[in-house]
């Protein structure tokens, strides 16, 4: 009954998690920001972030999973200039499922090592630079396959001419910059906080409950004095 009731619960967190990625990826304003015009950057990786932290790589993966397939087909239903290439799921969807199982693995080791506390304050860096890593793996997988496109899935679109005139990289450029920063703050904060409220309200996501068996330190003997 206890094993059945989890399961359930469970499921209830993957429906919220998956219909807010859903939510922020097709809703305008919520998931994708621009400012001034040319600073462009995202959120919803943040939702993975939590994701990962509060439940491990299993559910980093599969939210990862989750968020390319959303940005394939957002993609594909609103195309821009850059929108093209996202439409080769090597682009779209493989580097958000590595970053999710990345994250959650990253999370899962910090809770076999560490307590608590220490999991607490370190989950903000940690967020950064994972977001960081998003975008590197991002736009390596943009670059080896959109660009250098070895399936020439680049050329049955029709974006041959993108990448000849440098079109692509001008946006690779503004995207990795002051976007970038934007993102990592972002997540530095905000996913540190809701992880919190999820540990304290819901009682998940604890270091107990990490994916790997915790390695715990001996506790130090006093040796008395006679």
């Amino acid at each position: 009954m206890v094993m059945k009731n989890s399961r359930i619960r469970m499921m209830a967190y993957d429906a919220i998690f998956i219909a807010l990625i859903i939510l922020f990826t097709f809703v305008p304003y919520l998931g994708y920001y621009t400012i001034a015009g040319f600073i462009s950057f995202q959120s919803i990786h943040i939702i993975v972030l939590i994701g990962a932290a509060l439940f491990g790589y299993k559910r980093g993966g599969l939210y990862g999973f989750v968020m390319g397939l959303c940005s394939l087909l957002k993609a594909i239903s609103y195309p821009g200039t850059a929108d093209y290439f996202f439409i080769n799921p090597f682009v779209s969807v493989l580097p958000r499922f590595l970053f999710g199982l990345l994250a959650g693995l990253s999370f899962d080791l910090l809770k076999k090592y560490v307590s608590q506390k220490t999991f607490n304050i370190a989950i903000a860096p940690l967020s950064g630079v994972l977001t960081f890593l998003h975008t590197l793996i991002t736009m390596l997988c943009l670059y080896l396959f959109g660009i250098l496109d070895p399936f020439k899935i680049s050329a049955a679109l029709g974006l041959t001419a993108l990448i000849e005139d440098g079109t692509i990289m001008s946006v690779l450029i503004s995207f990795i910059s002051l976007g970038s920063i934007c993102e990592i703050v972002a997540a530095a904060i905000i996913t540190p906080t809701i992880y919190l409220i999820g540990l304290k309200s819901f009682k998940i996501g604890k270091v107990e409950d990490g994916n790997f068996k915790r390695i715990e330190k001996a506790p130090k003997v006093k040796e008395k004095l006679e």
